[in-house]
């Protein structure tokens, strides 16, 4: 009986090596099931934001149909969730909301036609290859005129135009049902605890104002038939002390949202383990985070592994990373990022080279074995070979990784070795302990359920 690894290091992508079953390697780190197992997992996926179709469109025809269908078919990547913006966010060309005609309160100049140049006509190009997608929406600004300072561009959300801020939420997700497109779920507010000092699209919500609009929305919702879900939160993990005290303190808001949603520019995931223990039925989902262009852009896929286990280890249902395209120059832009994101695919509009980030590199070792049904299952050390202080500082750092099994009973396990030296590991599964050297830096798939 054989299995093999499939390793990412510095020199290797996806390179293969037998595996076979050993007794037990007292030197080598055991990886054990050490979390309850996700089996409603969405999927992962990436935003499709503005910018991103922008340069999507910029391709052709056939190149983008061939990009996009190993990134969303099922013989490919496979990716299942998307993330797309409710009018313009930092990453768009063009900056507008769907009603900016000031005080409209009867919306009766809404429209989302600008989004039928570049948006809409990609979206229903990735519909096609994976009609099953998930997608997410978010606004990063409510129109103008709803918030002070009269600006997208920061300032905070008005409790007045509150009712009128849900009407124009239903009727996008009316207007895009109505060409083919369907919104799984939204978010009330990208980042809700901050204007970005007026730079880009950004708006503050007061944790009273955000849960008293998510209720009016459910509301709205329900009444117009709509099964899309309402994520709450959307930012950073430093403030799950805020969803706490939202979900403890305003009426009717448990019962209103669906999940909470977080970013990971700030504190660390483990953080909302909170959450997840004092309010089980809210599902967590990771939305938003992605490569850096100058900085381990296309190495960086330790990050990113330890990212996706780490989250699985707290139970979250969705992981996406940020922007499927930018540019060379990390564009396009409206704000104070820009030459810092990086999608998780670059395309040079000098001459057309695709470069594919870390990020991407690691979706390749998880995605393609996270089926309907699959048991998911962080894998963290169960046994400590020891650590010798004389190495100290330069100790090792745990590995980490996932145990992914099919309903079919195939099992994948996926281990991360971010250290600067190869690691001897070890993973047990149906009573065989199976054994991999990880090379430094790299990020390995166990495919554990093949036999000669």
């Amino acid at each position: 009986m054989k299995a093999t690894q499939l390793f990412t290091d510095p020199t290797h992508s996806l390179s293969p090596r037998d595996l076979y079953p050993t007794e037990r390697v007292p030197g080598a780190r055991l990886l054990v099931p050490c979390a309850p197992a996700v089996t409603d997992f969405l999927g992962l996926g990436v935003a499709i934001t503005p910018s991103a179709c922008h340069e999507l469109q910029k391709m052709e025809p056939a190149e983008r149909t061939a990009l996009l269908t190993h990134l969303y078919g099922k013989d490919g990547l496979g990716l299942s969730v998307g993330r797309i913006c409710i009018g313009s966010s930092d990453y768009s060309p063009e900056l507008y909301s769907y009603d900016d005609v000031p005080f409209d309160t009867a919306l009766t100049h809404f429209s989302v036609e600008r989004d039928e140049a570049y948006i809409i006509p990609t979206l229903r190009e990735i519909l096609q290859i994976r009609p099953d997608l998930f997608l997410l929406a978010s606004p990063w600004s409510p129109p103008a005129w709803m918030k002070t300072g009269g600006r997208m561009c920061g300032g905070y959300m008005r409790e007045e135009f509150l009712e009128c801020y849900a009407d124009y939420i239903v009727k996008f997700i009316e207007s895009y049902a109505k060409r083919g497109i369907h919104i799984s779920a939204v978010t009330p507010q990208n980042e809700v605890n901050t204007q970005q000092a007026g730079r880009m699209p950004a708006c503050i919500w007061h944790p009273e104002l955000e849960a008293k609009f998510i209720c009016l929305l459910k509301r709205r919702l329900l009444e117009h038939r709509l099964d899309t879900r309402i994520w709450a939160y959307d930012h950073n993990f430093n403030d799950t002390e805020r969803v706490l005290w939202s979900l403890e303190n305003c009426p009717g808001l448990q019962e209103a949202c669906d999940g909470i949603a977080f970013h990971y520019y700030g504190g660390a995931i483990e953080e909302t383990r909170a959450i997840a223990n004092a309010y089980p039925s809210l599902a967590l989902h990771f939305t938003e985070g992605g490569p850096r262009l100058n900085d381990h852009y296309t190495n960086d896929w330790c990050k990113w592994g330890l990212m996706m286990a780490r989250a699985f280890k707290v139970g979250y249902r969705s992981f996406c990373g940020w922007n499927l395209m930018l540019d060379e120059t990390g564009g396009p832009v409206i704000g104070p990022f820009g030459g810092v994101c990086g999608g998780l695919v670059t395309r040079d509009t000098r001459n057309g080279e695709l470069t594919f980030s870390g990020q991407y590199q690691a979706y390749r070792h998880v995605s393609p074995y996270l089926t309907p049904g699959a048991k998911i299952c962080y894998l963290g050390e169960g046994e400590s070979a020891g650590i010798a202080m004389s190495k100290y500082p330069r100790v090792q750092d745990p590995i980490e990784g996932l145990l992914i099994t099919s309903p079919k009973g195939t099992a994948a396990a996926v281990l991360i070795n971010p250290n600067e030296q190869a690691v001897q590991a070890q993973v047990e599964q149906n009573g065989s302990l199976w054994y991999a050297d990880l090379p430094a830096n790299s990020i390995s798939t166990l495919l554990l359920s093949q036999e000669s």
